[in-house]
């Protein structure tokens, strides 16, 4: 048998005299060294490969019954990382499913109408993440040596974000029964019974073709194109998952990812889905975090009715400042002078916000010193503020060394906004549904979904 070091000794004394002379550096080494064994290993793979294909029952991979063989040795050739194999195998018709199978196809991981290997699917669908395919593509090429067009990239890229696609809308059906909540529930991890699960939500902006070509014909009617469009976003985490680096810069150890275009509905489920599956039923306290709009503490009261709810103070205070600019005048001294005792009252008295409405209440005696304008402002902040006093314990929340802020949802839109925000950049509802999907299940540590 020819040992590793056989082989090892083999190839440096056929390389080092051919590559003495364009020696310089130590990445001349590792480029030719890469180039010689390609074709080793692609040998090596393509044997392999036709092993499997040689000893593969030909059984619908659907239904498992035997195939009516239509070919014993159907060629096919496949893009792997080491290159182009080539293999033939068996072909046939299921009389049960009326469709036509290569069953070895199905166990290489190879789809039936593109060439790429499982390996290829995989840089492609990582790569795409991180960066547009035609920047992707040369990256790809410096980094492991294999050439793959930008139209490939994309195309496996988008292929993987529909399979990831069909696993959220899997978890998502589970949401409404009570046996798929059982198994959601299953999959989280045994967490502390006196455990605090904290689910924050936001929504951003991503840009669509949609109406194409179609801008001054709308404008004529006095339509907008509509090119902006909502992404739903969620994160999830415990209390204890939260801690700082060493700078004291506040980080989240690990938590849950949920973003979608597919409405308030659909978003609902997979917030759902996800809670359950980070300890939503184990947890003692659950704790909703978000700004003031109206759809999201809908949605908390249809799925998350008996969790604690909190307004984000941030916007709190925005609305605080936005009055004060109303009927002081925006940044004055006399604005900063009304605004700041209030805030202080909210973040450190546990009646803060009784007393700012109780306040806001005695100040509408003020009001004929207004215009009418600067009136119903107040009105409109005074209600803002009085639908949501059971959502402003901002100082039992911190005693609870809980957050009080939205942060961690901030960060989250942050992150998918690098990717799906870049300059110029269009998507269609169809691109990027599926390219938010393989995001999220990347960023849920469920890559193996996908790629074992």
């Amino acid at each position: 048998m020819i040992s590793s070091s056989d082989v090892a000794g083999w190839l440096r004394n056929n390389l080092r005299e051919g590559i003495a002379q364009e020696f310089t550096s130590m990445a001349t080494f590792e480029r030719e060294i890469s180039q010689k064994c390609l074709e080793v290993q692609r040998m090596v793979l393509e044997g392999l490969v036709q092993e499997v294909a040689d000893n593969q029952p030909l059984n619908c991979p659907q239904c498992q019954r035997p195939l009516l063989v239509v070919d014993h040795r159907r060629a096919r050739t496949a893009e792997t990382s080491f290159g182009k194999i080539s293999y033939t195998r068996g072909y046939g018709l299921c009389p049960d499913c009326s469709e036509h199978f290569a069953p070895v196809d199905n166990r290489l991981g190879l789809h039936d109408r593109a060439t790429a290997s499982p390996r290829l699917q995989e840089i492609a669908a990582l790569s795409v993440l991180r960066a547009p395919a035609n920047q992707a593509t040369e990256d790809v090429l410096r980094m492991t040596g294999i050439s793959i067009s930008a139209s490939t990239l994309h195309r496996e890229a988008r292929r993987q974000g529909e399979r990831a696609l069909r696993l959220r809308e899997h978890d998502e059906a589970l949401t409404q029964t009570a046996a798929g909540i059982a198994r959601l529930s299953a999959q989280a991890p045994d967490i502390p019974a006196t455990s605090t699960l904290i689910i924050e939500i936001d929504a951003w902006n991503i840009r669509e073709r949609d109406h194409w070509g179609e801008t001054k014909a709308f404008k004529k009617e006095g339509k907008e194109a509509g090119r902006w469009h909502w992404v739903y976003t969620g994160t999830v985490f415990r209390l204890d998952q939260r801690g700082q680096t060493q700078s004291g810069r506040p980080v989240i150890a690990e938590r849950g990812y949920v973003a979608t275009r597919r409405g308030v509905e659909s978003f609902r489920n997979q917030l759902y889905a996800e809670a359950l599956r980070r300890g939503l039923n184990q947890a003692k306290t659950v704790l909703i975090l978000a700004d003031g709009a109206v759809w999201i503490w809908n949605l908390v009261e249809d799925r998350f009715a008996q969790a604690m709810q909190r307004l984000d103070l941030y916007h709190a205070r925005e609305h605080l400042w936005a009055l004060a600019g109303e009927l002081f005048g925006a940044e004055s001294a006399e604005a900063e002078a009304w605004v700041r005792p209030h805030i202080k009252s909210l973040k450190e008295k546990e009646n803060g916000a009784v007393e700012l409405i109780n306040t806001l209440e005695e100040f509408k005696e003020k009001l004929g010193q207004f215009s009418d304008k600067q009136a119903t402002v107040f009105e409109r902040e005074l209600n803002y503020f009085k639908n949501h006093q059971h959502r402003m314990d901002y100082k039992t929340g911190s005693d609870l060394g809980q957050p009080v802020g939205s942060g961690a949802i901030e960060s989250t839109c942050a992150q998918y906004q690098r990717r799906f925000k870049l300059t110029g950049q269009f998507w269609s509802l169809e691109g990027d549904e599926a390219f938010l999907a393989l995001s999220t299940l990347h960023r849920n540590g469920r890559w193996g979904e996908l790629f074992p």
